[in-house]
């Protein structure tokens, strides 16, 4: 008796040590899994083919051709209000804008739907339809990452706007008007064109998406060169 016992006690342990096992090894293969995954379809790490780095992306001739791009010698950022990165680029991105010839330099909200980082585009572009989304650039960056405030909701945007002393009737004609529909419409257009899903990232003579990935005195040098290449091309 006390024999079956220790038997079924052992068998025991020898099944709960398997099924550790077994769940552990489970564990690791799925981690492996999702690494390899990544590294294929997300970072091309095994890709033979890959000719530009991912700081740089070269747009298909077609592509070109069929861009919602209308502006030559352009550079469109694509940016949000959510972006901890646009935010300090601002300065730097300003005082490029003056050594180019006026114009060049157009800023746009990234939109597209179930992106976070597009969540305060109807507010862009109800801003600048108002002719102060520049002026008020900098207290939108300040409440959605530094206050931590949803202007997507109703009731808060309320609130912001009263504090930035911005008529709230005003505003929400803008939202409802046709052309801040066209903005939001073009800016969407752009983001899917270019397959834009992060920000800060920089569309340049309709043919490079670039992102900055050096101290940005090399990298405005960079978008120049390519500036200068696209015009070539």
């Amino acid at each position: 008796m006390h024999l079956f016992e220790r038997q079924g006690v052992t068998a025991m342990h020898i099944n709960i040590k398997s099924g550790v096992a077994y769940t552990l090894f489970v564990a690791v293969i799925s981690s492996l899994a999702t690494i390899l995954f990544y590294h294929v379809f997300i970072f091309n790490t095994f890709s033979a083919t890959t000719s530009h780095p991912p700081s740089l992306r070269q747009i298909e001739p077609e592509s070109v051709i069929s861009s919602p791009i209308k502006q030559e010698n352009s550079i469109i950022e694509v940016m949000s209000y959510g972006c901890h990165f646009c935010e300090k680029m601002e300065e730097d991105i300003a005082e490029f804008a003056r050594e180019l010839p006026p114009g060049t330099i157009k800023v746009i909200h990234i939109t597209a739907e179930g992106n976070g980082l597009a969540a305060s585009a109807p507010l862009f572009a109800t801003l600048q339809e108002m002719g102060i989304e520049n002026k008020m650039r900098s207290q939108a960056y300040s409440a959605i990452i530094n206050r931590n405030i949803n202007l997507a909701d109703d009731n808060a945007l309320k609130s912001w706007l009263k504090e930035n002393e911005i008529d709230v009737d005003e505003y929400h004609r803008a939202r409802k008007s046709q052309a801040v529909a066209q903005r939001l419409e073009y800016m969407a257009s752009v983001t899917r064109h270019y397959e834009i899903n992060a920000t800060p990232l920089f569309i340049v003579n309709k043919k490079f998406v670039v992102a900055k990935d050096r101290p940005f005195a090399e990298f405005s040098r960079r978008m120049r060169q390519l500036l200068a290449q696209g015009n070539k091309e």
